[in-house]
């Protein structure tokens, strides 16, 4: 990466600053000025215009408008109302193991990034399209509405137009047309806004009907919103239509993409995982975990956190940068002087690795880094980018972080997993999507 070739600034466009020094990370994402940096301009284009309907909050530029749309679904998100959701992810990872047993009896090999992917996708489809199973991905093995494949071809296209000049843009586009991976995606994306409106429309129906359906559900909250209280807060129906489709683009693949790197990291350090398992299958002898995994157990695992914490750290799930507008009039930024409206974008594959945040050791995988003191953890807290920072950090981390502390101590409670041939892969574009994870998988004897 440019920063750490040629130090904490680099001008990579007549007015775009690349900046490496995590240092910055509350100037640029916090509101240590007294309010949050505008987005930059970027984020434009993964704005779907849905008629009647606020901007999603990743590409909302405009913070009062962002801070008036946390507001109001702030708490679904909250981590007290996404455990009301747990018995779906329960479904789900029952599934998961089901898919497992069966490929063990089989001895077939198989991709973990695959179903890593397909599970995450189906926890969104039980959570925000109110199906049971989900797409139904990990029950059948198959990729419906072609989704994973979509969110391999379309996020390069999509960042990479924006990154251009707007008398480029459209020139751009064109050019990748000829390609039928671009054709796909945009197909895809326009496809999940309609299969968003289908939710909707199916369970709005069934409230207003008094059929019987998921009253604790995201899709069912967001919904209520409408029906209770829609026209004193201006929240209509297509407001929950983009929260549903931006959930599919923005909460399905990033997950995955972490998933893969703790499961991978974990299998080529052998010490490593059996010392995990120790502390699973210690917390379970001691009935501090109990199948179905409560998230609210799992996250207490210090080594567990440790071990999700360091992949997060290591294979960050995005690989383009967050930029920001620098306000008017400039600012000092770690003793330099940046000028107004140019634009500053970090990298959590740059600032995650900072030897000034993380160690000499920075390039390599130690989850023990995240058993030191507390201040330690709290410094390198801040140098995390995975979620981003500040008041527009991902909202959905704790749906994130839910599915991943439930799944994790139970596949590997129950399973050993053997990578046969080290193929892994890691695109690195706009996702940091990672592939050939070829294991076999074997029931683990638990008596």
């Amino acid at each position: 990466m440019a920063v750490q070739n040629y130090g904490d600034f680099v001008r990579i466009g007549p007015n775009h600053l690349a900046v490496g020094n995590p240092a910055a990370i509350e100037t640029v994402f916090g509101t240590k000025n007294g309010r949050a940096w505008r987005k930059g301009g970027l984020y434009e284009g993964f704005n779907m215009h849905i008629p009647n309907a606020r901007t999603d909050n990743f590409s909302e530029r405009d913070e009062t408008k962002a801070a008036e749309r946390r507001r109001l679904v702030g708490a679904m998100y909250s981590q007290s109302n996404v455990l009301k959701y747990e018995p779906c992810i329960d479904r789900l990872i029952d599934l998961f193991r089901q898919q497992m047993k069966n490929l063990s009896e089989s001895g077939e090999s198989m991709d973990m990034s695959v179903w890593l992917e397909r599970y995450t996708f189906d926890v969104m489809g039980e959570i925000f399209h109110g199906r049971e199973g989900g797409f139904g991905m990990v029950r059948d093995g198959k990729d419906y509405n072609r989704w994973c494949y979509l969110m391999s071809v379309m996020p390069d296209v999509g960042a990479s137009i924006t990154y251009m000049p707007r008398g480029f843009q459209s020139l751009y586009l064109l050019s990748q047309l000829v390609f039928r991976n671009t054709r796909d995606g945009i197909v895809g994306m326009l496809d999940t806004v309609t299969q968003a409106k289908k939710a909707a429309s199916e369970r709005w129906k069934l409230m207003q009907e008094g059929g019987d359906y998921p009253k604790t559900d995201m899709l069912s909250g967001l919904l209520e919103m409408v029906r209770e209280k829609g026209e004193n807060i201006n929240w209509n129906f297509s407001d929950v239509v983009v929260e549903v489709w931006s959930v599919i683009w923005a909460g399905s693949d990033t997950t995955a993409t972490a998933l893969t790197a703790i499961f991978y990291h974990l299998h080529k350090h052998p010490t490593k995982l059996a010392k995990l398992r120790q502390e699973i299958d210690t917390a379970f002898e001691q009935g501090r975990l109990e199948n179905p995994v409560r998230f609210s157990a799992a996250r207490k695992l210090p080594y567990l956190h440790a071990v999700v914490m360091e992949s997060m750290r290591i294979h960050p799930s995005t690989g383009a940068g967050f930029p920001r507008e620098v306000p008017s009039g400039g600012v000092q930024l770690c003793g330099t002087f940046v000028p107004g409206d140019v634009e500053v974008l970090m990298t959590a594959g740059a600032v995650q690795v900072d030897k000034r945040a993380f160690g000499e050791d920075s390039h390599e995988w130690i989850p023990e880094r995240w058993l030191q003191d507390a201040e330690t953890v709290r410094q390198m807290e801040k140098s995390m980018l995975q979620f981003g920072h500040g008041p527009r950090m991902c909202l959905g981390r704790t749906v994130s972080e839910t599915e991943m502390y439930k799944l994790l101590p139970t596949i590997l409670r129950e399973f050993n997993f053997e990578i046969l041939v080290d193929r892994w892969e890691v695109h690195k574009g706009w996702f940091n999507r990672s592939k050939n994870v070829i294991c076999q998988v074997r029931p683990r004897n638990l008596e």
